[in-house]
């Protein structure tokens, strides 16, 4: 069976790198996370019981932030499917060009880092809401708690086949989530490698990574978007 081209092994690793590359930056200019709102949630409650205020409400922002990013992206996709468009190509596109914007700010140093990881939380919500699926399975392309879960979880049953078995590979599609899971680490580590070089590198980076994706799914002949009927993890 041949999955919709935002359903694949090569797609869900794609975008865990450009997930991990908006995390490098977020983390080295404001210690939040772009994606991974359960880090922010841990720091609010961290700076509540500190009695700082102050980074409570930046990371409830970014939270936030994250929120209105995949409630937009929900309306969007509806809208563009009532006229029987896809949405794939444009949601990175759009993308892209946001990252971009955000990449030359970083670098002249125009706006404050807090907007500007706002807004990569924001864009983060609409990348989790558009693409969450690979290969008819649900994973995380930003936030990854579920990914290693997932793959632990299908690695135990590969390995206890003979203690109950329901007849399904496992050991390939936990290699995959797997690969994910590197994906995105591997996003962060070339983001923060990059970043004291060129603050506005691993924005740059993760836009080219999703422009090519879009350009990719403008060509591509078949399905391309994935299926939206399960929540981002």
């Amino acid at each position: 069976m041949r999955y919709p081209l935002l359903e694949r092994l090569s797609a869900a690793i794609a975008l865990a790198f450009a997930a991990g590359l908006l995390n490098a930056w977020t983390f080295a200019h404001t210690q939040t996370f772009a994606t991974v709102q359960s880090g922010n949630v841990v720091t609010i409650g961290y700076f509540l019981v500190a009695g700082d205020i102050g980074r409570v409400g930046v990371a409830g922002i970014s939270v936030l932030a994250f929120f209105v990013g995949a409630c937009v992206c929900s309306i969007f996709i509806l809208w563009l499917t009532r006229r029987s468009r896809p949405y794939s190509r444009i949601i990175l596109a759009l993308e892209a060009i946001l990252l971009l914007v955000l990449a030359a700010a970083s670098t002249i140093g125009s706006v404050d880092p807090w907007w500007i990881a706002w807004t990569i939380s924001f864009l983060a919500g609409v990348q989790g809401n558009a693409f969450h699926r690979e290969t008819g399975m649900l994973y995380g392309n930003v936030a990854v708690t579920l990914v290693v879960q997932t793959s632990g979880s299908l690695l135990g049953r590969a390995i206890g086949r003979r203690i109950a078995s329901d007849g399904q590979p496992h050991l390939r599609p936990a290699g995959g989530f797997l690969l994910v899971l590197v994906g995105f680490a591997a996003g962060a580590a070339a983001g923060s490698a990059v970043d004291p070089v060129w603050s506005g590198g691993p924005l740059v980076a993760a836009a080219l990574v999703l422009a090519v994706l879009s350009v990719v799914a403008a060509r591509h002949r078949g399905p391309v978007d994935p299926a939206q009927n399960a929540p981002t993890p």
